[in-house]
């Protein structure tokens, strides 16, 4: 029964944190959703300056999946070459929460919370009321993440959690793959990698495993906007390419993972941070590879 309700606050947990994420896109969307479109629109036309849209947008509105969607829409009059350019800077683009989120910040979540509540009950403007949304889905982020720390804490010595956490450190390849899984079902490699963070936080999965889930994630992200972008033919050249550069960079660094993850430990001490810092170089990594040669 202990292992159940266990289960149910992890799972809890980890809705807060999607709902989070959510009404952080949704009020970045509402606010500045056609903005970020022309944006877009504008850089169709050079893979430099759609890697640059790509990173923009997406690291604004913190969904690759939503930026792919939007390149989807855009179907008519690009063509593949921009449209995957675009496609890397979004990859890039989603790290930035993450890269924030990393360090100890959960203390500021009944702030943000209370900011956004002022802005949202008192805004006299649609903006200003999309932008309280905004602070509360950060807020409530920051506290889906404190939570999952105490959560950690609590059980991570249950025997339940301990065989699922030692299964994922001695099969890092069906880890990854279950990590890629996870991420398409939420729809948010963000969501995935701050709840592997807060694992390697904890210590109670060993950063090698961290490591090549936050591969999984990566990979798995990326058959959203692939599934989701209809029948019209036009608009599923793009799609396609971002899942499978991604898959050639997952599995020849999953290859070399062994070597990689004691580099990330010597460089930084603190494993939610060398989470975050790989999942930054990874797309880093597979931009400076792909773009080139798109």
């Amino acid at each position: 029964m202990g292992a159940i309700l266990g289960f149910l606050d992890l799972a809890g947990s980890v809705a807060l944190l999607l709902w989070g994420v959510h009404m952080v896109q949704s009020g970045i969307e509402r606010a500045f959703g056609p903005d970020l479109r022309r944006i877009l629109a504008r850089a169709v036309g050079n893979r430099w300056r759609g890697f640059l849209a790509g990173f923009l947008v997406t690291g604004t509105l913190q969904s690759s999946t939503a930026t792919g969607l939007m390149v989807a829409g855009f179907a008519a009059f690009i063509d593949p070459v921009p449209a995957l350019a675009i496609m890397l800077g979004a990859n890039v683009g989603t790290t930035v929460i993450v890269q924030l989120l990393s360090f100890n910040v959960t203390a500021a979540a009944p702030l943000c919370i209370l900011v956004g509540f002022l802005f949202f009950s008192r805004g006299v403007r649609t903006r200003q009321r999309d932008l309280g949304r905004v602070a509360i889905g950060l807020g409530l982020m920051l506290l889906a993440l404190k939570l999952l720390f105490s959560l950690v804490d609590a059980d991570a010595n249950a025997p339940s959690f301990r065989l699922l956490f030692d299964a994922l450190a001695k099969e890092p390849v069906a880890g990854a793959l279950i990590s890629a899984v996870l991420a398409w079902a939420m729809h948010s490699s963000v969501a995935t990698v701050l709840l592997i963070a807060s694992f390697a936080a904890k210590g109670v999965v060993p950063l090698p495993a961290a490591l090549a889930l936050v591969l999984g994630a990566n990979f798995g992200t990326a058959l959203n906007p692939l599934f989701e972008s209809g029948a019209d033919l036009r608009a599923e050249r793009g799609p396609p390419g971002n899942p499978s550069n991604r898959a050639l960079s997952f599995f020849w660094r999953l290859l070399f993972l062994k070597w990689i993850a004691p580099l990330m430990m010597a460089t930084e001490a603190s494993p939610a941070r060398a989470v975050a810092d790989f999942h930054t170089l990874f797309n880093l990594a597979m931009a400076g590879l792909f773009l080139p040669i798109l």
